[in-house]
Parts: C-alpha cells; structure tokens; sequence
C-alpha cells in the first residue's frame, strides 16, 4: 500500500470494526452461503455448522488481519483455506461451488464494509476495496492448491503405506514395500477386519450421501491414524475394510493377546471411535506377525462375518465370542441337510423371523415379544407352528440344538445381505 495510515470508515478502524462484528458476519454469510449456493445445502448439518463456519470466520480473520498489517495475506496464513479446500475435493464437492461460496463471502463482506462508511470515507473504502480484491485472489490460489494438491487421490505416502498393507495381507513380500513407506515391520500387528454402519445422514434425503460417506472414512481414517500413532496401515471404504495395527511394546504375546489389558484399552479405543465417526463399529481380530498376517486378516473377515450374520453391529469380536457360531457355519456336507430342515418355514416368514429371534435371545420368550413388537402368547403360537411344521418343538432340549444347528447352517448357505 501506498501509505501507513489506517483504513478508517465510521470514525474508527475497519479492521476494529470487523473484528468486533466477527460472529455475526461469519453467521450472515454462512447462511448466505447456504441459501445462495445449492450443494452446499446439501451438506450434512454438522458440515455447514462445523466446517464451513469456521473457515468462513478464518478467512474473516485473516482479512481483519490484513486490513491491520494493510499487506495481503501470506501463503502460511491460508494453510487451513488450502487444507478445507483438500477435503472439499476428497468430498467430491465441486470446486466451482467451494469457489462460488468464497466469492459470496467477500460480496458479503463488501457489502458489510459500505453499510459502515459514510460519504468522507470514500478513499479509505477504496483502500479496503483493494485490500478485498488481493485477499480473494489469494484465498482463490489456495483453493486451487488444496484441489490440485489432492483431487479425491492419495498422497504418495498414502499410497506407499495402502501398497505396504496389501503386501502384507496378500502374502507378498512387504521388504520393498515397507522400505518404500518408511516402514519398519513391528514383532507383531492387531489384525483387525471393520464393518461400519452408515453414518445418518448418509441416509437423509437432505443430505448428499457421497459427502457424508467420505466425510465418515476421514474421520475413521483419523481415528485409526491415532490409535495406531500414525503407524497404522488401512484400507477403508464406507462399509469398513482391514487395519493393520504395530504392537510395538514387549506385550501381548501371539498366543496370550485375549485376555490382555493391551486387547481390553484396543476394544475401549474401537468402541471411542463410535462417537468419533457418528456410526457403529463392528470389529474382528486376531494378532499376528508380519508374515502371518494373511492367515490371520482371512481369520478376523470370518469372525466378523460371522459375528454380522448373528446380529452383532457394534463392539470387538475375537474368535471365542462367535466359536460356537463359528464352528455351526463351516460348510460340510452335512450343512445343506441341516439347513432344509427349516425349509417348511419358508412359507411362513414370520414363524421363521420368531424362531430366529427367539434361539438368537437364548429362548427367552419376554424378549423376543419385546424384540418383534408382538404379544407373548403370539411368540407361543408361532413356535407351536414351528413344531407343527418341522416337527421340531422348541420345548424340546435334543430339539433345539437342532434347530441351532439347523438355523446356522441355514445362515451359512444362504447368507444374503447382513440385517
């Protein structure tokens, strides 16, 4: 600028006067910016709330810090425009509607900067003008950088450790992959298979579901990143996939991780992350070393699947809570026997959804009237018809481990989609 002097319209300071309205401006653009620009209402509430208010306020205070320093911004004082940017492209959200919203934002801001200046103002108006101008086109650059830097594409670290964890799991050798990630293979990794549920708003109208799904793995993503101290190893989509975790003190040991306090703070951990991520968790594991890991990652896949089939979505599953499960749903050449002694019930869903509920509640027929909104003496006449039909009776002890062994077979033969 061409002299030192404050800008100054109202009789004080812009910069003073911005600066004390902060909160209300960034409020009135934010809902100009929601009102004005269509995929922003898209969002999830939380986003809008969340991440766009606060780096419409960022950008306010980094302008009230130029008006002081009467100097553009520096590319350091838009690192956070630049990161907000890169998870808008990881978002898919367009950038022509991220560059829309900043343009708003500074119409807002001019508007704002008229509505305090009087006609004697007009040079130093003109000051601020200026000082507008050069803070969008440098906060447009950053835009720019955070979509060019990172277009919904992995970094080449992200790519170098996703590479590591597929050597490892597939069973190739991770020598050239580690180095690569700058990696040193640990004793031992918590092998972990995740199923996450959808987050809400993946399941609102209102919402774009594509954006909220992303905006779910990359808060997954940075919970992982901090339970394994940024050594964790992952390939994650919205549904879940595999984490590969260093165990990098002296313990637990391959065979004596199920009782450890080091399992007990992982579930807590697994558990935290619930809240972290706004959706429901359901872990595998098992424990093992490097080369290892493949047996143990189809190990953890089936514990889960298993423990998914019988109704569990949340919560950290080894193999000795689903064994009994487990065991009933390897495939022999007894299981399609087994499972077509429930095939007169295929006509009858609701007989075969109260069998169900009623051997997955431990025969506790309280619950399931609880479970499947109906009266108990219904629960009792369904399961009279489930006798009537398989001639199977549930008050039967040597019966009814039939009919577990029946419904897992049933399970494992024709799994469908978990419910």
């Amino acid at each position: 600028m061409s002299t030192d002097k404050p800008i100054v319209v109202g009789g004080r300071p812009l910069a003073d006067h911005l600066a004390q309205r902060t909160h209300a401006i960034t409020t009135a653009t934010v809902e100009a910016v929601w009102t004005q620009v269509p995929y922003y209402r898209s969002l999830p509430d939380e986003a809008v709330r969340g991440d766009v208010t606060a780096i419409i306020r960022r950008n306010l205070e980094v302008f009230v810090a130029s008006l002081r320093s009467l100097s553009p911004p520096g590319v350091s004082e838009l690192t956070e425009v630049r990161e907000s940017a890169r998870r808008r492209a990881e978002e898919l959200v367009p950038l022509a509607e991220v560059l829309r919203a900043y343009h708003l934002g500074v119409e807002h801001w001019w508007t704002a900067i008229g509505d305090l200046a009087g006609p004697e103002d007009t040079g130093d108006v003109a000051r601020a003008g200026t000082l507008l101008h050069s803070h969008l086109l440098a906060a447009t650059t950053a835009v720019l950088a955070g979509y060019g830097s990172d277009r919904a594409l992995p970094g080449d670290d992200d790519s170098a450790r996703r590479a590591l964890f597929v050597a490892l799991t597939s069973g190739a050798d991770p020598t050239v992959a580690a180095q690569r990630a700058g990696a040193e293979l640990p004793r031992l990794y918590w092998v972990v298979a995740l199923h996450v549920e959808p987050h809400p708003d993946e399941q609102s109208a209102a919402v774009d579901a594509v954006v909220a799904e992303r905006r779910k793995v990359r808060r997954l993503q940075r919970e992982l990143d901090t339970l394994g101290r940024d050594e964790a190893l992952s390939n994650l989509s919205g549904s879940g996939g595999g984490v590969l975790i260093p165990i990098l003190a002296g313990e637990p040991g391959a065979g004596d991780w199920q009782d450890s306090a080091q399992y007990t703070q992982l579930s807590r951990s697994l558990r935290d992350m619930e809240r972290a991520i706004g959706a429901a968790v359901l872990a595998g594991v098992a424990v093992a070393a490097p080369a290892d890991v493949p047996q143990a990652y189809v190990h953890a896949q089936e514990v889960l699947d298993v423990a998914l089939r019988y109704g569990h979505r949340s919560g950290t599953m080894q193999l000795r809570d689903v064994a009994l499960e487990y065991q009933l749903t390897r495939p022999t050449t007894a299981s399609p026997v087994l499972a077509n002694l429930l095939s007169p019930l295929d006509s009858h869903p609701a007989v075969l959804e109260t069998l169900e509920a009623y051997l997955d509640a431990g025969c506790d027929r309280a619950a399931v009237a609880s479970t499947l909104h109906v009266h108990p003496n219904t629960v009792v006449y369904r399961l009279r018809k489930v006798a009537a039909l398989t001639a199977l009776d549930v008050a039967s002890a040597p019966d009814v481990v039939r009919l577990v062994a029946a419904l897992a077979a049933r399970r494992a033969t024709y799994p469908g989609p978990p419910t």
